[in-house]
């Protein structure tokens, strides 16, 4: 079930690029994302950036071509971006409505994934994933909330243009994101990287499979070291899963698969799976069936 919208309030726009906005789908650190209606009745995202934080000419531009980038990548996993402008004010970017439930409120409601659902999950996000990073683009804040459970199968929002919503000026900041999936590099320094996103997904996969991160803590210290200096906790995640999650999770970038290799593990595995499903039973032979090669024949002389 989608979550319920939140009402307009008297400070937000009626209309954004010729579209009817209805109401709040939620609220950022430096954005806001409404559901809007396009003239013809579609609905559609419009995430809006806060007025401070696209203040500078050069970001705006760096922006308006990273978005003009994500509006290039195609495919069912993820949400298509579809346009945006960031010469009026507020600047915004129109993105694909995905109705569904996050992962976070999924699994807070019904418990953890397992099994075949577990498993289209970590493929779904993980082809997701590598359509972004071939297009260019990297996500940047992949969690929990960012993974819609929609009724055709996982999609993965948010994508290519958390840029902007982290605010142009920084788009690497350190301090801002969901500290439980960014990766040691990213809290360390401010890198961002594919292999920033890769070890998100490991993080958001575990969450589905146990309902908790891989480094949780009772404080946001306490997660931040154990992301930096601790092993992952994988809990009860069985194989084949869990070896490819663990190199995800791996500190070092530089050890951790591309989102393409984790797509082509996940992908051998379920055809392995299949095959050994499809393959009939072995059976023995039938006792009165003559032994082969004299096996079994009583050859004494009388």
């Amino acid at each position: 079930m989608t979550p319920p919208l939140h009402a307009l309030q008297p400070h937000d726009p009626a209309h954004l690029g010729g579209r009817r906005v209805l109401g709040r789908i939620g609220t950022g650190e430096r954005s806001t994302v409404y559901l809007a209606e396009e003239p013809d009745g579609t609905r559609v995202a419009i995430r809006v950036l806060d007025p401070e934080g696209a203040v500078d000419p050069e970001a705006r531009r760096r922006c308006a071509r990273e978005a003009e980038a994500a509006r290039r990548v195609v495919c069912p996993r993820t949400a298509a971006v579809l346009d945006a402008d960031f010469s009026s004010v507020p600047a915004h970017v129109v993105s694909e409505y995905v109705e569904g439930t996050g992962l976070d409120r999924a699994v807070a409601d019904e418990g953890p994934l397992s099994g075949d659902a577990l498993m289209r999950l970590a493929v779904a996000v993980a082809d997701a994933l590598v359509s972004v990073h071939e297009a260019g683009l990297l996500h940047r804040d992949l969690e929990p909330g960012n993974v819609v459970m929609a009724s055709g199968g996982p999609r993965v929002i948010g994508f290519g243009v958390s840029r902007i919503i982290k605010g142009v000026g920084a788009p690497s900041d350190p301090a801002v994101g969901a500290p439980g999936y960014m990766s040691p590099e990213h809290l360390a320094d401010g890198r961002v990287t594919a292999a920033t996103d890769v070890f998100s997904w490991g993080a958001v996969v575990v969450f589905a499979a146990t309902g908790r991160a891989p480094f949780d803590a009772a404080t946001v210290p306490g997660v931040l070291h154990k992301v930096l200096k601790v092993d992952p906790e994988l809990g009860g995640l069985a194989e084949p899963l869990r070896s490819v999650v663990a190199a995800a999770l791996d500190k070092d970038p530089d050890a951790r698969p591309t989102s393409r290799q984790v797509l082509h593990r996940l992908r051998d595995h379920v055809c392995e799976a299949s095959r050994a499903l499809e393959a009939p039973p072995a059976t023995d032979p039938p006792s009165d069936a003559a032994p082969a090669d004299g096996a079994g024949v009583d050859t004494a002389p009388p």
